[in-house]
């Protein structure tokens, strides 16, 4: 894959706003959300997905010229945080960070020690993570996993089999490494298959929804994808599917927020943030939050991560702070309008 600057961000960014002179001042933010949708993507860079122009080149270009239309064009009415980072490579471990404030030292995307069969070598996670939270406050919670066969499935991966390729991949299921669902059946139930719109329409009465595309959806790309542009494409059209799915229903309204981020950059860098800074970080990703709140785009350069993102949610769902979400402060709750 091609790989582009970090300092080529600045360009971008000013190429594509600059015509919104200063960005408009937000209202305060709602002090409580009742539903919020997070979108996970892969593996792709704040420059790979924001601006691109299908021949490799940047600029303010018209949105059928964009490798991704739809994703560039939602920065042209929400919040975008200009200078969001992964916390680590690879994937796992930064939805660990995201749920639970802590990646565990892993740096590798091991199955779960639980899962069916089992796996060796094996990853768990200990402690609480943001279910937990959720689950005592008497709030609800589901993750959505596009391509996996059944509820609460354990499998490592679908499809199985010899040489087969990887569609549901467990290590973007971080819920699983936690014994306290995984060996549970009645949590098990929270785990399920995204297999079409009807399915998230279905769990949108859910507090909290952790949606993740397959690796053909999510910009991941496996053996049987399409490849970089079209892969990108592929991404932004499903992301559209989703984005448009929740914004035509009941629960499109005030309290209701969708994050869309990526979990890492393509590995062209390890840039971070918040004490990481060239510390093996997972490098310049792009994150936008839409909410029926918003009459004009804003945007921000305040650094920030999975942690910081982790503990905005639980400002918002008025949780205590996990693991290192703890020192870190609410980066997007000025984006929940």
């Amino acid at each position: 894959m091609q790989r582009r600057n970090f300092a080529f961000v600045s360009f971008v960014c000013t190429m594509l706003l600059a015509f919104l002179a200063v960005a408009a001042p937000a209202p305060a933010a709602q002090t409580r959300l009742t539903h919020v949708y997070y979108i996970m993507m892969e593996n792709q860079s704040f420059d790979d997905v924001i601006g691109r122009h299908k021949a490799g080149q940047y600029g303010p270009y018209t949105k059928n010229q964009w490798t991704t239309p739809f994703i560039t064009s939602l920065l042209l009415k929400y919040g975008v945080d200009t200078l969001s980072f992964g916390t680590t490579h690879p994937s796992l471990p930064n939805y660990l960070s995201l749920i639970a404030g802590n990646y565990y030292g892993i740096q590798d995307d091991n199955a779960s020690c639980y899962a069916q069969p089992k796996a060796t070598p094996c990853d768990k996670a200990t402690g609480m993570n943001l279910a937990d939270q959720l689950e005592a406050r008497g709030m609800t919670w589901a993750t959505l996993q596009q391509s996996m066969p059944s509820v609460g499935y354990l499998g490592t991966s679908y499809p199985t089999g010899t040489n087969a390729p990887t569609h549901y991949a467990q290590k973007h299921n971080p819920f699983l490494y936690f014994s306290q669902i995984a060996t549970s059946s009645t949590r098990l139930k929270n785990i399920l298959p995204l297999n079409s719109m009807a399915d998230l329409k279905a769990n949108l009465n859910r507090n909290f929804l952790l949606i993740v595309p397959d690796e053909c959806h999510d910009m991941h790309g496996t053996s049987d994808c399409s490849n970089y542009d079209a892969l990108l494409l592929e991404g932004d059209t499903y992301v559209k599917d989703l984005v448009s799915t929740i914004m035509s229903s009941t629960y499109w309204k005030a309290g209701t927020a969708i994050v869309l981020t990526w979990d890492e950059d393509d590995y062209g860098s390890n840039l971070g943030c918040c004490g990481s800074i060239f510390n093996n970080a997972g490098g310049h990703v792009a994150t936008i939050v839409m909410t029926p709140g918003y009459k004009a785009p804003m945007w921000s350069a305040t650094p920030s991560n999975h942690y910081d993102e982790l503990s905005s949610l639980e400002t918002v769902f008025g949780l205590s702070k996990l693991g290192h979400a703890a020192t870190e402060p609410p980066t997007l709750v000025p984006f929940f309008l």
